[in-house]
């Protein structure tokens, strides 16, 4: 069982005095998705990654921390709709939230991240459409950060790994595949090519489903260990 702890801040917005309760530090035990989301026990603990000022609605991982800017977009009206918007579990509101704080302040990597997690709450709440709205919404902010010359990741063909998934989960399929060969072409890794083929398979099968790299290694493709 996850041992809790409580965190005890001043909201860096408006100033008032927040409690939050969160886990300890806990390992992920098992392959990550191919999205990378990562296994249990560290993936339950996700309500935790980001946080709400319950008196200004201010969401960010430390809402005793706030970049410069922030407190105009808190202030937005985007903002405040999507702080309570009925479609998204709360929590995913929350990401969703701190997404558009990064994006709005030109962090769109950051951005990308919080609109992933958001989709991942939404799939623990069975809730596919938004979970569809959440990855494209992700899939595009990573290619606005690539214009910015900013990647995700530091490995060559990481990001597009990731976009891959989050277009194929969101249904746009033509796109994934038309990515994931384009990365073929350019005879990547073995980790990125053996992910890539996978990928393909199943947006040939016009699968949408999570999936994991342990997956891709038992399907027999060349994955490093």
């Amino acid at each position: 069982m996850t041992r809790l702890r409580y965190l005890n801040t001043t909201c860096a917005i408006c100033g008032e005095a927040c409690r939050f309760t969160i886990p300890e530090a806990v390992a992920s035990i098992g392959s990550r998705d191919l999205d990378t989301r990562p296994a249990e026990p560290l993936r339950s603990t996700i309500y935790a990654w980001v946080k709400r000022c319950p008196s200004c609605g201010y969401c960010a991982p430390d809402p005793g921390k706030a970049p410069e800017g922030a407190a105009d977009v808190v202030k937005l009206p985007r903002y405040r709709e999507q702080l309570d918007a009925r479609r998204y579990p709360g929590v995913a509101n929350t990401f969703l939230c701190w997404s558009l704080i990064q994006e709005d302040l030109g962090a769109p990597a950051q951005a990308a991240w919080a609109s992933l997690h958001a989709a991942w709450v939404c799939d623990d709440e069975g809730n596919d459409v938004p979970a569809r709205i959440c990855r494209k919404r992700a899939a595009d902010l990573l290619r606005r950060a690539w214009e910015q010359g900013e990647r995700l990741a530091s490995q060559a063909g990481a990001d597009e790994a990731l976009l891959v998934d989050l277009l194929r989960r969101a249904g746009r399929l033509r796109e994934a595949r038309a990515v994931a060969k384009e990365v073929l072409e350019q005879n990547p890794a073995p980790l990125i090519a053996g992910i890539m083929r996978f990928q393909v398979r199943l947006i040939t099968a016009s699968d949408r489903g999570v999936h994991t790299v342990a997956e891709v290694r038992r399907s027999g493709q060349p994955v490093p260990q």
